[in-house]
């Protein structure tokens, strides 16, 4: 991990998302223990925005903090995953499938610039600017579906796979992303309700599969992996 200024804005933010980039890239290792005080040291910071991020991943079930030992990088499961994505399939599916023919012209204009924002970031090869566009397009759709209580659980479960660090653009390109949110924008802006609702449940359920293989690939590679078993039926 590289030294951060302190001179930067939100420092928390800065620190999450070097922490998060150190997990993601195997420098802090899961099963392992580290200090508040290793960690700061690294990043050239002090212990408040590191405690502040490590409590923001401790919140998500990535970290452990153990008394008077420091804290615990958490293995990320498959059946996280699973719980994620099946939590994601029961509430955005029937969201999508309501908010293509309540979308006003305003929530219109919101997914439409998230789109556009998508491919552009797409274009230029910038993963982090394209998974931003990404949350505001859910977002729009869910918000269009008029249930706001869903609202906040979704942002909630996406909370989570940020900070996880969920993606899966190690088995397949911004492209290949990109053309699956493309099947879901067209179905909505024509007002498709079925095909809306469909076009969501096939991107989540195949993104499901996907990092479940990933991660099936790296347990595999260290001699741990068993069979997931995913309960599809459950999902549709």
């Amino acid at each position: 991990m590289k030294p951060l200024s302190s001179d930067q804005a939100s420092l928390t933010g800065r620190v999450f998302d070097q922490i998060r980039d150190a997990i993601r890239s195997g420098e802090l290792v899961p099963g392992s223990l580290y200090s508040v005080v290793e960690i700061a040291n690294q990043l050239g910071v002090s212990r408040t925005p590191v405690r502040e991020a490590l409590l923001q991943f401790a919140a998500n079930g990535m970290v452990r903090f153990e008394r008077s030992r420091g804290v615990r990088i958490l293995e990320l499961s498959v059946k996280d995953i699973e719980e994620i994505y099946s939590l994601r399939l029961l509430l955005e599916a029937p969201s999508a499938y309501r908010a293509a023919t309540r979308m006003s012209d305003r929530d219109r204009a919101v997914l439409t610039k998230a789109f556009d924002g998508m491919r552009k970031a797409c274009d230029a090869g910038d993963e982090r600017l394209f998974q931003k566009h990404d949350l505001v397009f859910h977002e729009a759709i869910v918000r269009a579906a008029g249930n706001e209580r869903v609202v906040q659980v979704v942002a909630n479960t996406r909370s989570q796979m940020h900070a996880l660090g969920l993606s899966t653009t190690k088995t397949r390109t911004l492209a290949d992303i990109l053309a699956v949110h493309e099947k879901i924008y067209d179905n909505v802006i024509a007002r498709n309700a079925a095909g809306a609702g469909e076009a969501v449940q096939e991107h989540l359920i195949g993104t499901l599969e996907m990092l479940v293989q990933q991660s099936a690939d790296h347990d595999q590679a260290n001699g741990k992996y068993q069979p997931p078993v995913i309960r599809l039926k459950m999902l549709e």
